[in-house]
């Protein structure tokens, strides 16, 4: 076949389509979208749409759970050469205005049961007056599915920002290009097929060919959400490569779901979120052999996690029901990989495996200190993770923000959002998490990632979060809340002692709360609001001096 390449989403995504149209591109529980689909229903919403206004360069809200209604939206809106703005669907009324006011949104794609908190939302947000449901049964309503087809037209780079999720403050829109976006998801792809350095025309070519359940192939399940970078751009390398996509249908990630969606569609490749996600997945896998039933996990051949800590005591309890290949990556919103660690049972066996994970810097990525010189292997200096990124990368209207978490050295663009590490003489990264997490008690510094992945390898503590909170002793002191293994018995002052065998005395945990279960964010990450309110009648009280 003659193939090109194209550098727009949805020209490549429409060139996929005519080449490979009965292919899979979409499942979800029962439902299965061919190419052809895809591509179709994604330009009877655009065309929709554009009769009602909605040019190029236009803002789209898009607050959704994953559905492949999500991914037909977003397809629709490069079609359009429109901007999507990712809204979590959590959201309330007033935190979707301020995402809608700042953006200028004229219009937004939502599921049904959302609709009545975006109406009240965009009803005090000028211009912005179009609604489409999703249909809770699939597809836009009886007028998309009429409308005319949008016409096809030729394409060229143009403007993408994705909103962070707001954990330190309000969310900010990460600018960046849509090009360099479909470049770099599109290049994962391929080196997922094991296609990597091959010209990028001759690798779709072999894409293309390759079956996708084959022993070469990809069916790729995003767990996390996709308003969220890692969902989004998970999903967005697969369907670059023409790899079948499949999303959980359910509105919680839970171990049953994930099983069943690997087993009915023969996933190969699941990307998950740290510890949140892995361990729902092995308690159902867990049960399952306790229970002596089959795993149902013999099509998957690699896990990647994204964007939380993901403790080698999982990886390794996971490796022990499956031979598989465990990718973790040191990523952010604001672009560029950090870091990548892989972890399988011939690595565990080389013994080079630690309670802190083995990471290395990845391709183009560097560890700077705080004149912008590398960091010397070895010297103990901690710097900050910095991967390259356009030269326009930014915070759109924040130049206070951008010059924080951006810098240009060398002539060359580098994202910072705050991520340390140090690096030890043989390459190694010891990742201390982001500065924004250390805590700074009676004139110490602690980073809250050491003290949670010491926690996580005592033999009852099934999860955890660490964060500081407020002393008037101290300023601020170390906290955890922890759950427990089930049937564990663990109480605070012997898991602080546990910690205090490993580490420094003051990085000991002060307070600690056990509870059934610590909360997370959809995306997987802390809920730090969450567990600061745990720090009333619950916690230990604080020892007389750190």
């Amino acid at each position: 076949m003659n193939i090109g390449l194209e550098d727009n989403f949805a020209s490549h995504f429409e060139h996929i389509a005519d080449l490979v149209p009965r292919r899979v591109a979409i499942a979800a529980g029962e439902r299965e979208l061919t190419w052809a689909q895809f591509d179709e229903q994604a330009d009877r919403l655009a065309g929709y749409l554009a009769a009602r206004g909605i040019r190029a360069g236009d803002r789209v809200g898009v607050d959704a759970r994953n559905s492949p209604e999500h991914l037909i939206a977003l397809h629709a809106l490069f079609k359009l050469m429109a901007a999507p703005v990712n809204v979590n669907y959590r959201y309330r009324a007033a935190e979707v205005r301020y995402l809608l006011e700042i953006s200028g949104a004229r219009a937004v794609i939502v599921d049904d049961d959302l609709a009545g908190v975006v109406a009240e939302a965009a009803a005090a947000v000028p211009g912005c007056d179009l609604l489409v449901r999703i249909d809770p049964a699939g597809g836009f309503g009886a007028s998309v599915a009429v409308a005319d087809r949008h016409p096809r037209r030729p394409r060229g780079d143009t403007e993408w920002r994705l909103f962070t999720g707001g954990t330190t403050g309000h969310p900010k829109a990460v600018l960046g290009s849509h090009t360099e976006r479909l470049r770099s998801v599109r290049s994962g792809g391929f080196a997922t097929l094991g296609l990597a350095g091959i010209d990028p025309v001759e690798a779709l070519h072999q894409a293309l060919d390759i079956d996708p359940h084959g022993p070469r192939g990809m069916v790729q399940l995003p767990a996390s959400p996709l308003m969220h970078g890692t969902g989004l751009y998970s999903a967005l390398g697969a369907l670059s490569v023409g790899a079948p996509v499949v999303l959980l249908t359910g509105r919680r990630v839970t171990g049953d779901a994930l099983l069943a969606a690997i087993e009915r569609h023969r996933v190969t490749d699941l990307v998950i979120v740290g510890d949140a996600f892995g361990l729902r997945l092995l308690d159902a896998l867990d049960e399952r052999a306790a229970a002596g039933r089959p795993l149902g996990i013999d099509s998957l051949r690699r896990v990647r996690s994204i964007g939380a800590a993901w403790t080698p005591g999982v990886k390794r309890r996971l490796l022990a029901h499956a031979d598989l290949t465990l990718s973790d990556t040191v990523a952010s919103t604001e672009g560029g990989v950090f870091a990548r660690s892989e972890t399988t049972r011939a690595s565990l066996a080389t013994g080079i495996d630690d309670e802190a994970g083995t990471f290395e810097l990845a391709p183009g990525a560097r560890l700077l200190d705080d004149d912008g010189h590398d960091v010397v292997p070895g010297s103990g200096t901690i710097g900050v993770l910095a991967a390259p990124v356009v030269p326009e990368a930014g915070y759109e209207g924040d130049e206070e923000q951008t010059a924080s978490a951006f810098r240009d050295i060398d002539g060359v663009r580098y994202t910072m959002p705050g991520d340390l590490a140090t690096l030890e003489a043989d390459g190694r990264l010891r990742l201390l998490g982001r500065g924004s997490t250390v805590v700074n008690t009676g004139g110490e510094k602690v980073f809250t990632d050491e003290v949670e992945l010491v926690l996580r390898t005592h033999p009852a503590v099934r999860d955890a979060t660490v964060l500081g909170v407020p002393d008037p002793r101290w300023g601020n002191v170390v906290a955890a809340v922890v759950s427990l293994e089930r049937g564990a018995a663990a109480d605070p002052d012997e898991l602080a002692a546990f910690v205090g065998t490993r580490l420094a005395g003051y990085k000991k945990p002060r307070r600690i709360a056990v509870v059934p279960e610590v909360q997370r964010l959809n995306t997987g990450k802390a809920d730090l609001g969450w567990a600061r309110r745990q720090f009333g009648a619950a916690a230990a009280p604080a020892p007389t001096a750190p």
